[in-house]
């Protein structure tokens, strides 16, 4: 059999270090599991490739992204303004991130979805929440709370706000 050829215009390089490869005839660009540690690279090669390519720049694709881990970036500024420059502006257009009772997906254009495990549906789960946005993980871990009677949903809730938060609380509390 034949083997497989990269063609000569596909161009491989590690995140870090000096770039010397050439990028102005460049239309796309894959970061594959780019690490917090690599974020600076990250965010410095997006900078360079917009600054050079403009609009002949078609695409950039980030493949399970973690660039923000808060033992690397911190809970503090650098942190958030980390995110507030180089995640949030980002359209995750397909995320699936599994949790130890389901998971969490998108598929674009599509909503976030949170999945439980199901064994009375036929694919195995069914969806509890469809969301406009990610949810951040203490909500996920609510949603499923909210759906498995662990905890009283505040969207649901007929009773005072005050009163329902705190039985909440010691209901979170009691299950340490």
């Amino acid at each position: 059999p034949e083997e497989a050829v990269v063609p000569p215009c596909v161009e491989f390089s590690s995140c870090g270090g000096v770039q010397m490869q050439d990028i102005s005839n460049d239309v796309l660009i894959f970061f594959f599991c780019p690490r917090a540690s690599e974020a600076e690279f990250v965010e410095e090669a997006l900078l360079k490739s917009e600054d050079q390519l403009g609009d002949k720049l078609k695409l950039t694709v980030m493949v399970n992204p973690l660039l923000v881990d808060m033992g690397v970036t911190g809970f503090g500024m650098a942190g958030r303004m980390l995110r507030e420059r180089l995640i949030d502006p980002l359209m995750p257009t397909y995320y699936l991130r599994t949790l130890s009772w389901g998971a969490l997906t998108r598929l674009y254009p599509r909503q976030f979805t949170v999945w439980q495990e199901d064994t009375n549906e036929d694919d195995g789960y069914r969806m509890i929440k469809s969301m406009s946005r990610l949810p951040s993980n203490p909500e996920v871990e609510d949603i499923y709370d909210y759906e498995n009677g662990n905890a009283n949903d505040p969207e649901k809730s007929q009773g005072f706000g005050a009163l329902n938060a705190l039985g909440d609380f010691v209901n979170g509390m009691m299950r340490l």
